[in-house]
């Protein structure tokens, strides 16, 4: 039994059932796939992502910055033990990438959801000197 998920008004249609996915055109061309329920789920949650983005495309930066984030924080724990230069090389480079994202605003609110709980941990477990650094 298929059930139409979707309708245009020029007579093209989606529809879903008996494991398949099958999409016709206004003409009655059809094409099927097989999907199931986690695949069904999967291309559901695409497609309201896509559709949020296209309503929303500070959210595309956001996650962008996020994303540039993510990749510093495994590029910093990698190069731990390594020279400094490395991961102030590592730093930089994802300051740029961020810098030349558009929606800047969001992109850099993406970066810092990324980073900065990492930093507030890292800082409170710093060695605390009273007095002069050695």
């Amino acid at each position: 039994m298929s059930a139409a998920v979707y309708r245009h008004p020029d007579g093209h249609e989606i529809t879903v059932g008996d494991g398949l996915l099958t999409a016709y055109t206004s003409e009655g061309t059809a094409v099927s796939l097989p999907i199931g329920p986690d695949g069904l789920a999967a291309l559901g949650a695409a497609l309201i992502e896509r559709a949020e983005a296209a309503r929303n495309p500070e959210l595309q930066y956001e996650r962008a910055g996020y994303v540039l984030g993510c990749d510093l924080l495994d590029e910093l724990v990698a190069l731990f033990g390594h020279p400094q230069a490395k991961a102030l090389r590592a730093v930089h480079n994802k300051l740029n990438a961020l810098s030349k994202l558009e929606h800047f605003d969001s992109a850099a609110g993406g970066f810092a959801a990324a980073i900065v709980n990492t930093l507030e941990v890292g800082i409170a477990h710093l060695p605390q000197y009273e007095g002069d650094c050695p």
